[in-house]
């Protein structure tokens, strides 16, 4: 225990900067890759309509499975592997600020998981809404933008919000491109005070608090929303 507080004491800078770049990556890698997600999804749901010419048949069918393929690819791979190749490859060339491509990479790889989950609340809504607006005569477009999409979202939320809570864990393997984040910094101080396992158990401690916190607030999320929901059904009845 007294090296714990020594480690806290004489490193505390090191472990509050890897929590600030630790939160920032994820929290902006993470809405980054909602809207990336977003756009996969419109892209991977594009239909061929009869009415449609060969030249935009093609095209959607080029670019649907160019957004399954890249969902594949991605769902299929660890970050870390995405990370090297992307740094290594890429961003190390250009000379890239760090926080920059490791947001880009979290973005990116959070997208794939995004566009699927949001593939799954449309899904779970069924096609009679699609019917119903169909029967109004609003096109396809119209009916996912203003029906289908909006409840999609929030039947979504808490998955959407649990992809940020496994972002600031995951965040931790992009040290391999020198990302200097918690695990980073924690790696830092044990390596000047020797005391590695106790910068390793104040790192755990770290990220179990802010993960722990997050999965309650979306739990009160889920909560509300589902007594909210049963709450205007008996009022109903």
């Amino acid at each position: 225990m007294n090296n714990i507080v020594y480690l806290l004491q004489n490193y505390y800078p090191l472990f509050i900067e890897g929590l600030y770049v630790t939160l920032l990556v994820a929290i902006i890698g993470t809405f980054g890759g909602i809207i990336l997600g977003l756009g996969l999804y419109f892209l991977r749901a594009l239909k061929v309509h009869f009415t449609d010419k060969s030249i935009k048949r093609l095209s959607k069918k080029f670019f649907s499975f160019l957004a399954t393929a890249y969902i594949d690819i991605i769902r299929g791979t660890p970050m870390i592997v995405q990370g090297a190749l992307f740094w290594y490859g890429f961003a190390a060339h250009l000379n890239m600020n760090i926080l920059v491509a490791a947001t880009i990479i979290i973005a990116f790889n959070t997208a794939a998981y995004i566009a699927e989950i949001i593939r799954s609340g449309v899904i779970a809504l069924g096609i009679g809404q699609i019917e119903a607006g169909q029967s109004l005569g609003m096109s396809r477009f119209q009916i996912m933008l203003r029906i289908i999409f909006p409840q999609a979202i929030k039947n979504s939320l808490p998955s959407l919000l649990n992809e940020l809570i496994v972002n600031i864990k995951d965040s931790s393997v992009l040290s391999i491109i020198g990302l200097t984040d918690l695990f980073y910094n924690a790696r830092g101080a044990a390596s000047e005070s020797l005391l590695v396992n106790q910068a390793y158990v104040i790192v755990a401690v770290i990220y179990f608090i802010i993960t722990f916190s997050l999965s309650k607030i979306i739990s009160y999320v889920v909560e509300k929303k589902t007594n909210n929901k049963y709450d205007i059904k008996s009022t109903s009845v």
